[in-house]
């Protein structure tokens, strides 16, 4: 039996790929005994599937590749997201941050339609069957290697997913087969979403604190190389957090500078002036009088105050400046992303196929595609499986 159509990968980029694709005899192969394992965890088990934003904002959320899957971003929006969840009984609801979730705040009711929709276009759903091998024949018939036996497709979509979270089964394997059995290019795999750890963290007994205005600049041999301001940042037992952190973490590296400003806008000379001229009104202990001015927690500003000595210009300059040296940007298995991939250059980014190999498509986080924390994943989820699903639907 051939298949006319295999999806490898029941995560959220294979069911939605499933969801859009019609088959007259579709096969998904899911490696783990369970699908949509990564997709019930998103937005802590209430499922952030996009962002509200404009959608020309959208590029500069996916790091450099943005401008390359600009149009297939632009054709598939947010808008047609949502539209599609509400056609499919998926009442959506858009917070006051700009993030998109169902009205049930539930993931499990995206994964009970998607899989439902996948049966109703013609695919069948084998769990537990890891993929082993992929190889064509000169007649473009794909042949699928896995632990339970061999299938025969004539097309295939990859959704293998990244590295991050490799106990829910995407744990970059499958790039190592790509490259094996077909010669794909792949990128540097790299943790993305992930938290930043640094020497000598001194906030460990402020574990929940959070920044809602802060600026991380990034240094790296004496040089800024870059500069992420006004988003949140939290402080956990043990590193740095939040979106002001994570959204960053794909360009941080082990030695690099960190420089916090826990009070953005505001810069060094701004916050010792302010500190001064309250000092010189009022005698109170300064760390109280720093809390009451920046509108800060009082724990913090104790800390702060330690640090420095209780000394006005060392204060301003650690509000404004605090410097740390990175020690280890979070691994796999606390990032929510992966940054790299397979390379886009080898990929027709209008239809997401291979332009060695036609037949092949792939989509989803396995690309060299990652997006910031906000719904931006899922969202390059459904535009990628969207533009496939309009090219193959349209050949039938």
């Amino acid at each position: 039996m051939t298949y006319d159509k295999v999806i490898i990968g029941a995560g959220a980029a294979g069911l939605f790929a499933a969801s859009k694709i019609t088959a007259k005899n579709g096969l998904i192969l899911e490696k783990t005994s369970r699908p949509g394992t990564k997709l019930l965890m998103s937005g802590n088990g209430q499922c952030n599937i996009t962002h509200g934003g404009d959608i020309k904002d959208y590029v500069n959320h996916y790091g450099i590749h943005g401008k390359k899957i600009r149009s297939c971003i632009y054709k598939y929006n947010n808008h047609q997201l949502m539209d599609f969840l509400h056609v499919n009984g998926v009442e959506t609801l858009i917070r006051e941050d700009g993030k998109v979730f169902p009205k049930s705040l539930k993931s499990s009711q995206v994964l009970e339609m998607l899989l439902m929709k996948a049966k109703s276009n013609g695919f069948q759903l084998i769990s537990a069957n890891p993929v082993t091998g992929i190889h064509v024949s000169s007649e473009k018939i794909w042949t699928i290697v896995t632990e339970k036996g061999s299938y025969k497709a004539e097309k295939i979509i990859i959704a293998t997913g990244g590295c991050s979270y490799p106990a829910t089964g995407s744990d970059g394997s499958f790039f190592q087969i790509m490259k094996r059995d077909l010669d794909i290019k792949i990128t540097r795999l790299k943790p993305s979403l992930s938290p930043v750890n640094v020497y000598n963290y001194p906030y460990e007994e402020l574990s929940g604190i959070s920044f809602p205005h802060a600026s991380l600049t990034l240094w790296r041999n004496g040089k800024k190389v870059s500069q992420n301001t006004n988003d949140s940042l939290l402080l956990t037992h043990r590193n740095f957090s939040g979106p002001l952190v994570i959204n960053h973490s794909r360009e941080i590296e082990t030695g690099d500078t960190v420089k916090i400003n826990y009070v953005y806008p505001l810069n060094n000379q701004d916050a010792l002036q302010l500190i001064a001229s309250a000092m010189n009104r009022n005698k109170a202990d300064i760390s109280n009088v720093t809390a009451s001015l920046f509108n800060l927690p009082k724990t913090f500003c104790k800390v702060i105050c330690a640090r420095a000595g209780n000394k006005a210009k060392t204060i301003a300059a650690m509000l404004t400046e605090d410097s740390f040296t990175v020690k280890s940007v979070g691994g796999f298995n606390t990032a929510m992303a992966t940054a790299g991939g397979i390379d886009l250059s080898q990929i027709n980014l209008k239809t997401m196929e291979f332009k060695d190999y036609p037949g092949l498509f792939a989509l989803g986080e396995c690309l060299d595609v990652d997006g910031d924390t906000g719904g931006y994943n899922l969202q390059f989820a459904y535009s990628s499986a969207s533009a496939i699903a309009d090219f193959l639907n349209n050949r039938q």
